[in-house]
């Protein structure tokens, strides 16, 4: 029997602190409350009062400590297998020693098992526009994802803050992104349904 795929939400943040964890968190809640086997994979490491207040509303399948950080529990969360799970902050390296070297692969594996998965990210995070925002935010962080998962998304959501000056170039970039995922998932769909491109 073939197992389907599970599907992918992203939502898309341009700056830290936009509101991401909890609009997914939120989004979780009201999957459960229709009926969905929801529950919660990683959470970030430091988080707001709010945030916490939606965390503690959810079954959690505790991460795994290797070499003191925290990596999701891949088997776990198979032999559980519920519908959908949420996983804060999409992209972590794994240490040494982990099933895989990043946590989008966990992701990947998690979705071929047929478990879908929630999940966020910030656009600084994205590995082929990194010298673009480092150029606006003087931000280069170590941990990357590349692009081409993020057009595997089923659907992606940018979230929005209000937009201040410095971070129009940033929401805008975010909004491409989306555009992207969205024009790959047509694509996709197109294609699976025999219909031709115009």
């Amino acid at each position: 029997m073939d197992i389907q795929r599970g599907r992918l939400k992203i939502f898309l943040g341009y700056a830290s602190g936009v509101g991401k964890s909890t609009k997914m968190l939120a989004e979780g809640l009201r999957r459960r409350d229709r009926g969905e086997d929801v529950l919660l994979g990683a959470t970030q490491p430091q988080s707001s009062p709010d945030i916490e207040r939606l965390v503690s509303k959810y079954e959690v399948i505790l991460t795994r400590k290797i070499q003191g950080r925290d990596v999701i529990d891949v088997d776990a969360l198979l032999r559980r297998h519920p519908q959908v799970v949420i996983i804060d902050g999409l992209a972590y390296t794994n240490p040494p020693g982990s099933r895989q070297a990043e946590r989008w692969q966990d992701i990947e594996e998690l979705l071929n098992a047929g478990v879908s998965v929630i999940t966020s990210i910030n656009l600084y995070y994205i590995r082929e526009l990194q010298d673009e925002v480092a150029k606006i935010t003087g931000k280069r962080p170590a941990e990357t994802v590349p692009l081409e998962f993020l057009k595997k998304a089923d659907d992606i959501e940018v979230v929005d803050a209000p937009a201040r000056e410095s971070f129009s170039k940033l929401r805008e970039m975010a909004l491409l992104v989306a555009a992207e995922v969205v024009e790959n998932e047509l694509r996709s769909y197109l294609h699976s349904h025999h219909i031709e491109e115009i």
